[in-house]
């Protein structure tokens, strides 16, 4: 761990930014405490600083995960989804997350207070984790997704993790209560639960409840995120306000509405609506040849997507123990060998771009003077070969060496 007052300067290092600036080669990053005070090629090396060499590695901003669920979704695990005592303070989700360079995470959808909890004391440093910003419980229709799927009805995580109003104006109650309690946002499932089996139109979120929630979020200062499924549901709820869309295509569409999908996707450019598409989460379970289908056409989407010009941003959906952080990289490889993105589009997507949708751009994201100096070091080059990405050499939060395999 490096807890030396002094500065630290990463010489000689190839600088990806975040910014979406070229990289820059034998660039300095000079770290003063939690800061980064200077990055680029024309940087003096103060007296006494610690310097080390990065020849032949990469530089980037901290990853940031734009989708996880700490406590799991359930699925083989028991508990079927828990809080902090069921996960030692979500310890997995925490420590594996900085063994992979992802810095920061956003929950969407696990306990209200303990999540809360954990995000304050990460933050106060009481906790090591990557940091977090949570919306606590997520919106939902009684016995539908998850809380009728993966959690199996459990009394504790519908207490705890869902928010399910009858009315509007239960959903502007519950939205002001989360805002009280300190979320940083607010999470919609708008679902019919086909993805576990036929269509259900009863179990999906009415419209005139997520016009309540995303007004209300709204009023409240809080962005709102949308777990959607279909293209047809994505505009609609696109339309009505929310801030970004959640995987998009969960299951292929018969037949596909290719302008329709190109329409959703003019609306999301035109109105600033993020994408997090959460591919990597499909493809761990995709076994039918149904899940074949939509694999290649979400994968076909995705990069629809980034040719439209939407604001891409990357999450894992990170539900199974172990896999926090590596399904990150995973997600990335797959926007570049499977959707044709560029390495250097994808990468600016898991650092600027998500803290731009985490509302943290002015201290994470980027490798710039005055930013927080949350930092990953990877061996060789990611923009000339992406899977470069889980070569982890070391992983630098708040100016700090977290993780060390060099040593």
């Amino acid at each position: 761990m490096n807890r030396n007052p002094q500065p630290l300067a990463l010489t000689n290092a190839l600088l990806i930014d975040g910014t979406g600036a070229p990289a820059v080669h034998g660039a300095t990053v000079l770290i003063a405490g939690h800061e980064i005070t200077a990055a680029g090629t024309a940087v003096a090396v103060p007296e006494g600083a610690t310097v080390v060499d990065l020849r032949g590695k990469a530089v980037l901003p901290g990853l940031i995960d734009a989708h996880v669920h700490l406590g799991g979704l359930g699925f083989h695990h028991a508990p079927p989804f828990g809080g902090r005592e069921a996960t030692d303070h979500y310890a997995v989700p925490r420590t594996d997350a900085l063994r992979h360079g992802v810095t920061t995470q956003r929950s969407l959808g696990d306990f209200l207070h303990d999540s809360i909890a954990v995000r304050d004391a990460i933050e106060a440093g009481t906790l090591p984790g990557a940091r977090l910003a949570v919306s606590g419980p997520s919106f939902q229709v009684e016995h539908g997704h998850p809380n009728g799927t993966v959690w199996g009805g459990d009394d504790t995580c519908l207490r705890e993790a869902a928010r399910i109003p009858k009315s509007a104006a239960e959903a502007a109650a519950a939205v002001e209560g989360l805002a009280a309690a300190g979320v940083d946002l607010v999470k919609i499932i708008i679902s019919n639960n086909a993805i576990f089996g036929p269509p259900r139109p009863e179990l999906k979120m009415p419209w005139h409840l997520v016009e309540a929630i995303v007004d209300a979020a709204h009023r409240q200062g809080l962005k709102v995120a949308a777990h959607t499924e279909t293209v047809e549901d994505s505009r609609r709820a696109v339309e009505i306000g929310v801030d970004d869309i959640e995987h998009l295509l969960l299951r292929a569409e018969d037949p596909h509405d290719e302008a329709a999908l190109d329409d959703l996707f003019a609306l999301m450019a035109a109105r600033g609506t993020y994408l997090v598409p959460t591919m990597v989460a499909h493809q761990l379970h995709a076994t039918a040849d149904t899940d074949a289908r939509t694999l290649r056409y979400g994968n076909q989407a995705v990069r629809r997507a980034y040719e439209s010009g939407l604001r891409l941003g990357v999450g894992s959906d990170a539900h199974s123990p172990g896999l926090h952080g590596w399904k990150l990289h995973s997600e990335l490889i797959m926007m570049v060998h499977d959707q044709g993105i560029p390495a250097h589009a994808a990468l600016t997507a898991a650092t600027r771009t998500n803290a731009e949708l985490l509302g943290l751009a002015d201290r994470l994201g980027t490798v710039e003077p005055g930013k927080t100096a949350d930092l990953l070091i990877v061996s060789g080059n990611p923009l000339e070969d992406i899977t470069a990405i889980t070569g982890v050499h070391q992983v630098i939060q708040n100016g700090t060496v977290v993780t060390d395999n060099g040593a």
